[in-house]
């Protein structure tokens, strides 16, 4: 266990809430960032949204004069008087001046097209005329209506993929920027939670607002145009419905995001738990855990379960609360509708043209319903993401003095570091000049990997400082020093990626020659070629299709790769066998020529020729020299060689 393991600093409580609740206007506010950042594809999904909902409510309007046209006959079938006009013959005598002027204007076109297609009708021409004219329309309406609606479908939804997208490289590039200390902080259950299924509720919250949150509000808009134009007396209980379904929505939408926010915490504690199982999947089959870590998942996903069901309550209620008041709205207009007609003050054509639009209203007031509850249930998603993004980057991040070359000398100046209050390196000092192999040995937890993650500028010092060729850290752009170090730790880790993939990517740009050569100097050029497809072999997950040694050794060859001025061993081998290690340890000894090195090594052995050796017990260095010096000295070194040599 390393240094940083053993003091991660103080862990977050499993499902803590994160310490400020977001609210719609956050979630309005990350709308607007992808507006912005989009401008071009909003703006074109917001005209073909308006050309859907055009072609959408356009057909309503055909109502009114096909059934004029249809509607004048009695009871026997006889065509029912109509006004005395030449020119106009279906105009009812009921209806408001807008609807004879719709009907009288379809007249026209309906005798205007049959004319042009060279149609003769007989008996009641014109009103046949009128049926004509209102299928072409409608069928061209349908048309273009459907262009519109794939188009609108299209960049709606893939406006929304593009949001959840960029939230996602912007999430992972904050991670990574973020210092080690956070990661000591989190468990690797709920990063991946906060990656993946919270950005999963966002992306359902984005496609259901892009498919709904422009395309409907017009929609509705398009019914109150209609309705207001031909009948303006039914808006006086038509408009006040619609805010008065959005009531329940606002009031029961705060459960949703509360119940919400439990539902993802509980979902958060299972991929954890599942994470747990899964890593660690030898010790549970060695110790037989399996019905253990099951029923522990299991209860998991039994409060996962439990808290979705009271959030989908809350979301139940107020869906039925809004249907409860729109239906309440349309029974007090259909009264005032038929009491109208039976005293002969609108048409059927006219009350039918009105009735279709406040009909259709309730499953666009639904559908805004079904946005408010997904926004308000992605709150609790949003909560987490956004808890991640308020950590401060790593300090290293902000900037600093570019450094071109590294020569490789390294200063530590009275330096001090503590993980929160607990102190891990105390007043430390000590110089190494270019070239030279530096040893740090001690008892576990005694600050040696601390100490090489405060040169790697994995922390900051909390007192003293580093110097690097003279230069103080912190003052020194990171990335531009971190292409200048480079470290083979005690748990290899590759990528599951070929051979070549992951010794090239020591240094972006590697040749096919460099890797080859970095190889041979690691001594795993040879095994490589008896592979069928040598270079080109998938190392498979976390390097699964290799053993110990030739995984340690592909990670020597990306550190020779990259031609560090600076390089970091941190126990590299002190997890392989004998004849791994030596194979191993030839590798290395390759790679530190002529490098200035810091070794941890287990074995003392290992390190005898080292150029100065550095023993830390409780956080201070307290004894320095070289092997012969420190075994004369008779401290704590010389007891430790004498304890590993009894064994």
């Amino acid at each position: 266990m390393t240094d940083a393991q053993a003091n991660p600093g103080p862990p977050a409580a499993p499902g803590a809430e994160p310490e400020r609740g977001v609210t719609l206007r956050d979630f309005f506010a990350l709308i607007g960032r992808g507006i912005r950042r989009n401008r071009g594809l909003f703006a074109a999904m917001l005209a073909t949204a308006s050309l859907e909902a055009f072609f959408t409510k356009a057909p309503f309007l055909l109502i009114k004069p096909l059934f004029d046209a249809i509607a004048p006959q009695s009871a026997s079938g006889a065509p029912a008087a109509p006004v005395a006009d030449p020119t106009h013959r279906l105009v009812p005598a009921v209806g408001s001046d807008l609807g004879q002027q719709l009907t009288r204007g379809f007249m026209d076109f309906a005798i205007w097209l049959r004319d042009l297609l060279g149609i003769e009708f007989s008996g009641n021409a014109d009103g046949k005329a009128v049926v004509l004219a209102c299928a072409v329309v409608a069928a061209g309406l349908g048309l273009l209506g459907g262009v519109a609606i794939y188009l609108s479908t299209l960049l709606s939804r893939y406006f929304a993929s593009k949001i959840v997208v960029e939230l996602r490289d912007e999430l992972a590039a904050h991670i990574l920027r973020l210092p080690l200390r956070f990661f000591g902080r989190r468990r690797m259950g709920e990063l991946i939670s906060r990656l993946t299924n919270d950005t999963m509720v966002l992306s359902r919250s984005f496609t259901l607002m892009s498919d709904h949150v422009v395309v409907d509000p017009l929609m509705v808009l398009g019914n109150v145009i209609i309705v207001g134009s031909f009948t303006p007396w039914a808006l006086v209980l038509f408009l006040p419905a619609i805010p008065l379904m959005a009531l329940p929505m606002i009031r029961l939408g705060r459960k949703v995001h509360r119940r919400s926010r439990g539902s993802l915490a509980a979902m958060g504690d299972s991929t954890e738990s599942m994470n747990q199982m899964l890593s660690g999947i030898k010790v549970v089959k060695a110790f037989q855990l399996e019905e253990e870590r099951l029923r522990d998942f299991s209860s998991s996903n039994a409060e996962y379960l439990h808290r979705t069901r009271r959030m989908l309550q809350a979301k139940g209620r107020s869906q039925a609360t809004v249907f409860i008041t729109y239906q309440l709205a349309f029974a007090g207009i259909v009264v005032m509708i038929g009491w109208l007609m039976l005293v002969g003050r609108y048409d059927i054509g006219t009350i039918s043209m009105v009735l279709l639009p406040i009909s259709t209203t309730y499953q666009h007031v639904k559908r805004l319903a079904r946005v408010y509850n997904q926004a308000m249930e992605s709150l609790g998603a949003l909560d987490g993401v956004e808890s991640i993004l308020r950590e401060d980057f790593d300090d290293g991040h902000r900037g600093g003095r570019p450094i071109e070359v590294v020569t490789g000398r390294v200063e530590l100046q009275s330096v001090s570091f503590a993980y929160g209050e607990d102190p891990v390196l105390r007043d430390c000092s000590f110089a190494v000049e270019p070239g030279t192999t530096v040893a740090l040995v001690g008892p576990s937890g005694a600050g040696k990997s601390t100490c090489l993650d405060l040169v790697a500028r994995f922390h900051d010092p909390t007192a003293g400082r580093i110097l690097i060729d003279g230069q103080d850290l912190r003052e020194l752009e990171l990335a531009s020093f971190r292409r200048h170090i480079a470290m083979v730790a005690q748990q290899p880790f590759l990528f599951n990626a070929t051979i070549r993939e992951n010794i090239a990517c020591g240094r972006p740009g590697a040749t096919m020659d460099d890797v080859v050569q970095a190889a041979t100097l690691a001594q795993i050029h040879d095994f490589v070629l008896t592979l069928p497809k040598g270079y080109e072999t998938l190392c498979g997950e976390r390097g699964s299709n290799l053993s110990g040694g030739q995984m340690q050794r592909i990670t020597v060859a990306r550190a020779i790769v990259r031609d560090p001025a600076i390089l970091f061993l941190d126990e590299a081998t002190s997890a392989l066998d004998s004849e791994s290690e030596e194979a191993v340890q030839r590798a290395l000894n390759e790679l530190m020529r002529g490098r200035t090195s810091f070794v941890i090594a287990h074995r003392l052995s290992t390190i005898r020729g080292a150029d100065l050796i550095l023993v830390f017990d409780r956080g201070r260095i307290v004894e320095r020299g070289t092997h012969a010096e420190l075994t004369a000295l008779g401290g704590l070194y010389a007891r430790m060689v004498e304890l590993q040599e009894v064994r």
